[in-house]
């Protein structure tokens, strides 16, 4: 017979299996967004989800960096259509986040091609309006970049 403790799982392990249970039961609901969420959280721990690690204020400009880099390569490698279209959106809410709140491009891509991707961003009615709102606020710092 194995000793006691090799029977049942730690306490800390538990926890880490309840935390690994829990996500997985969080993005069942919505399997394009799961990818991007789990990228999202090993980046910024505290995040909901995507969309709240971009729109947060307290997001540093280091973590919007690694989300661009993450989100860039889920939109390259994404398993389905829909998740590369999800990630090439929140690839651009990043770019427009570190622009707005810290006047900072994050991005080697010219102005006029930040700019369309922005405005399609501000025309994706299935994007969350507070992430609209910083694309199209991102526009104006595009100008002169063009």
């Amino acid at each position: 017979m194995l000793p006691d403790d090799t029977q049942h799982p730690t306490p800390a392990s538990a926890e880490v299996l309840g935390d690994t249970l829990r996500w997985a039961f969080e993005l069942d609901g919505d399997p394009q967004l799961a990818g991007a969420t789990w990228l999202t959280r090993e980046i910024v721990p505290g995040a909901k989800d995507p969309f709240d690690a971009i729109a947060a204020p307290t997001t540093s400009l280091d973590a919007l960096r690694e989300l661009k880099s993450a989100y860039k390569l889920l939109r390259t490698n994404g398993a389905t259509a829909a998740e590369r279209s999800l990630a090439a959106r929140l690839y651009a809410a990043t770019i427009a986040a570190a622009y707005v709140r810290y006047r900072t491009p994050i991005s080697s891509q010219n102005g006029a091609t930040l700019a369309r991707a922005f405005s399609d961003l501000v025309a994706d009615d299935s994007m969350p309006e507070r992430l609209r709102e910083l694309a199209s606020l991102a526009i104006g710092f595009t100008k002169n970049d063009r």
